[in-house]
C-alpha cells in the first residue's frame, strides 16, 4: 500500500510547505473552515434548534460548524509537522522554541479578540454566548488559556477550541519523539486507541467521563495530520489516501442523512475521528500531486487570500455577527427567514472586513515578533511616511511566504 513513485518525487510534491513558502491548497482549506464556522453561526443566531434545525431542510449542513474545527486541528498538525518531517522529525529549535513560536503566533492575536470581547460586553453592546454574566473570573481563565479544564462563562463561543490547541502544542515534541522511535504506523494507533478507550471508559466510571471535556478527539486529530505530512514527505500512501478520505466522507454523509443531525452532534467523538480522517488522508494525497484539480481550486487566490487571516476570521467573525444581531435584526423585529439573509448579506462582508484590519493589527505583525524585546523595538521604530509604529511595515516587508 506504498506509493511506487520515487522519493525524490514526492519530496517535490511537498516542496512548497518549506518555511520560505505557502502551501496555498492548505490556505483554501482554512479558509473554508474558517467560512463554514462563519456560517454554522449565521444559521445558529436565525433559527438556531442546536442540535436539531428550525430552519429549511437546505440548511442542514449548516449545524455542523464543529467540524470545521476538527479540520483546523488536522491542519495545524499537517502544516507544523512539515518542516521537522524533513529534519528527521526533530524541531529545529527544540521544544522551548517551538512553545515559544506558537506563543507568539497564537496567544497575542487571542488576548486581543479575548479584550474586544469583554468590552463590547462591558459596553453592554453585546451579551455573552450564553447569556449569562461575564466576571473577572471568567476573563482570567480565558486569559491563561484554561477554559477546557475550569468551569466558565466564555465571552467568545469560539475559544474553547483556542486552549484545546494550546495545550495540545505542548504534547507536539513527544509525539515527534513517537514518530522518530516508532513511526507513524505505531503511533498513529497508538495515539488513536488509547484516546478511544478512554472514552469508552467513560462510559462507565464519571471520572474518565470528565476528561471529554479537554474534547480528546482533536489530539487524535492532531497526531493524524503530524502523520499525514510525514507519509506525504516520504512519498507514501499517496493512492490510498484518496480512497481512504472518500470512504470516510461517504460514511459520514451517508450517517448524516440517515440518522439526522442530533444523533451526530451526540456521536461527536467518533465523527470528528471520521472527519479529521478524511481530512488527513486528503492531506496526504494534495501534498503529493494526487487530485491536481481539487488543489488547484483551493488554491484560487480568494480563497488563499482568505486562508492567510482564517484564524483572525475565526476569532472575531462571531463579533460582528452578534452586533448585527442585536442591533439590526433584533432592532428591526425581522423573521427568522428575514435574519438569516440579512446576516449572510451584511454579516459576511462585515466579518471579512472586520476580520483583515484586525489581522492586520493583532496577527500578522506576530507571524515575525518572537519576543518581547522585539515587540518592543518594532512599537519605537517609526513608519516609512515618519507617522506612528513601524509594526505593520516592517512585517509586510519580511513575511511574505512565511507559513502559519
Amino acid at each position: 500500500m506504498t506509493d511506487q513513485r520515487a522519493p525524490g518525487r514526492a519530496v517535490r510534491a511537498v516542496q512548497p510547505a518549506s518555511p520560505a513558502r505557502r502551501v496555498e491548497w492548505l490556505d483554501g482549506v482554512r479558509a473554508l473552515a474558517a467560512f463554514f464556522v462563519v456560517l454554522h453561526h449565521i444559521w445558529l443566531m436565525s433559527y438556531g434548534g442546536y442540535p436539531g434545525n428550525s430552519g429549511p431542510w437546505l440548511t442542514d449542513w449548516m449545524v455542523y460548524g464543529h467540524l470545521a474545527v476538527s479540520v483546523f486541528i488536522v491542519v495545524s498538525g499537517f502544516s507544523l509537522t512539515l518542516s521537522p518531517a524533513g529534519h528527521g522529525m526533530r524541531l529545529k529549535d527544540g521544544a522551548w522554541g517551538f512553545m515559544r513560536r506558537r506563543f507568539w503566533r497564537i496567544v497575542p492575536p487571542y488576548w486581543a479578540a479575548l479584550a474586544i470581547s469583554v468590552l463590547l460586553i462591558v459596553a453592554g453592546l453585546i451579551g455573552s454566548p450564553s447569556g449569562d454574566p461575564v466576571a473577572a473570573k471568567d476573563v482570567v481563565v480565558h486569559f491563561f488559556l484554561i477554559q477546557d479544564a475550569v468551569g466558565n462563562t466564555p465571552p467568545n463561543g469560539v475559544f474553547w477550541s483556542i486552549a484545546v490547541e494550546w495545550h495540545i502544542y505542548f504534547l507536539f515534541p513527544l509525539v515527534l519523539l513517537c514518530f522518530r522511535r516508532y513511526g507513524t504506523k505505531v503511533t498513529l494507533p497508538a495515539v488513536a486507541l488509547l484516546v478511544a478507550g478512554l472514552h469508552v471508559g467513560g462510559y462507565f466510571l464519571p471520572a474518565l467521563a470528565a476528561l471529554d471535556r479537554f474534547t480528546p478527539a482533536f489530539l487524535v486529530l492532531f497526531v493524524a495530520g503530524a502523520a499525514s505530512a510525514h507519509l506525504a514527505i516520504r512519498g507514501r500512501w499517496a493512492a490510498s489516501s484518496v480512497v481512504i478520505a472518500a470512504a470516510l466522507t461517504a460514511g459520514f454523509l451517508t450517517a448524516a442523512a440517515l440518522a439526522g443531525s442530533e444523533w451526530i452532534v451526540s456521536q461527536y467523538f467518533w465523527v470528528d475521528l471520521a472527519v479529521g480522517g478524511a481530512a488527513a488522508a486528503l492531506f496526504n494525497a494534495l501534498a503529493q500531486g494526487r487530485l491536481r484539480g481539487l488543489a488547484r481550486l483551493l488554491s484560487a487566490r480568494p480563497l488563499a487570500f482568505v486562508g492567510e487571516f482564517a484564524f483572525s476570521l475565526y476569532l472575531v467573525h462571531a463579533l460582528v455577527l452578534e452586533l448585527l444581531r442585536v442591533h439590526v435584526v433584533h432592532a428591526a423585529g425581522l423573521s427568522d427567514a428575514m435574519a438569516f439573509w440579512t446576516l449572510m448579506v451584511l454579516g459576511i462582508p462585515a466579518a471579512l472586513g472586520v476580520a483583515y484590519v484586525f489581522f492586520l493589527l493583532c496577527e500578522r505583525p506576530f507571524l515575525t515578533i518572537r519576543s518581547f524585546g522585539e515587540l518592543a523595538a518594532a512599537l519605537k521604530r517609526p513608519s516609512r511616511r515618519g507617522q506612528g509604529t513601524g509594526v505593520i511595515v516592517r512585517v509586510r516587508r519580511s513575511t511574505k511566504g512565511v507559513k502559519a
